[in-house]
């Protein structure tokens, strides 16, 4: 191919040499591959889809071809297949190409979108299996134990006594609130008897406290003995005067009432010996 008196391979080093055949190895691969290249595609008949639409011969393709190259140089949308069919209210896949699509939720939903000739699925899918109706019914005979009638006997029972219950806390709240007044009236009166105790109590201690003092006949520190002793002996003797006093207001008391108690009894005697006289 190239003359070898143009190459002084003798003056070339043997790094050279190997570069130099493998450069003419590969332009000579490169000319056969192009030659077989040019030979295939004098051999092959360029298709309806190669050439141009002014170029495809229409007796050459079916009618089916034709409408679908057309309708594939109609789809200027540049969706997925899938997509456009589900823009235009078609099954999204002719196949199945997951095994969610094998699955009966996903096959009732395309069902219930496309109908059943769209959807090209079964309809005896929307119906539960023996399986699914038996574990249906055990959960519900699980989870939902009583009747519906039982349940609204339940409910009306709870509710009638949510409403006895009201109205007995709404009766009790209005007869404490009747006796609002005289429990108020009544602690004001304990209220005022401790405080009369308490002033009664202080007055008593100092009364005492005096009296000690002026048996002495001069200031003595409280904090003394024999102060304290003789306190002690006047409060051991004002316990015994006012025991005595209610012992004697007590003793007034019962007579009191014997003597009512007698003209009663009087009255009630001489009325009924009128009555026999009568």
């Amino acid at each position: 191919m190239f003359p070898v008196n143009l190459f002084p391979l003798r003056t070339l080093s043997p790094a050279a040499v190997g570069q130099y055949f493998t450069l003419v190895r590969s332009l000579t691969c490169g000319v056969s591959r192009l030659g077989k290249k040019a030979e295939q595609l004098e051999n092959e008949e360029p298709t309806a889809e190669d050439l141009p639409v002014t170029f495809v011969d229409d007796d050459a393709e079916s009618a089916e071809e034709r409408e679908a190259r057309i309708a594939k140089l109609q789809n200027k949308s540049r969706l997925l297949p899938q997509h456009r069919n589900m823009l235009h209210g078609v099954l999204p896949y002719e196949q199945s190409q997951s095994w969610i699509h094998e699955t009966v939720k996903y096959k009732r939903m395309m069902l219930g979108r496309y109908g059943i000739d769209g959807s090209r699925v079964d309809p005896r899918v929307c119906f539960p299996t023996k399986k699914e109706t038996f574990e249906k019914e055990e959960y519900e005979r699980v989870a939902f134990p009583f009747s519906l009638k039982q349940m609204m006997d339940a409910n009306e029972a709870e509710r009638k006594a949510r409403k006895a219950a009201t109205e007995a806390r709404e009766a009790e709240v209005a007869r404490k609130l009747e006796k609002l007044d005289q429990w108020t009236t009544d602690l004001n009166a304990r209220i005022a008897k401790k405080e009369a105790e308490a002033r009664a109590a202080k007055e008593r201690k100092d009364r005492l406290v005096e009296e000690v003092r002026r048996h002495f006949g001069f200031k003595v520190d409280p904090r003394d003995e024999r102060f304290q002793e003789m306190l002690a002996l006047k409060e051991r003797e004002d316990r015994k005067k006012v025991k005595e006093a209610k012992r004697k207001e007590k003793e007034e008391k019962m007579m009191e009432k014997l003597q009512k108690k007698t003209a009663q009894l009087e009255i009630g005697d001489s009325d009924a010996s009128r009555e026999q006289t009568k």
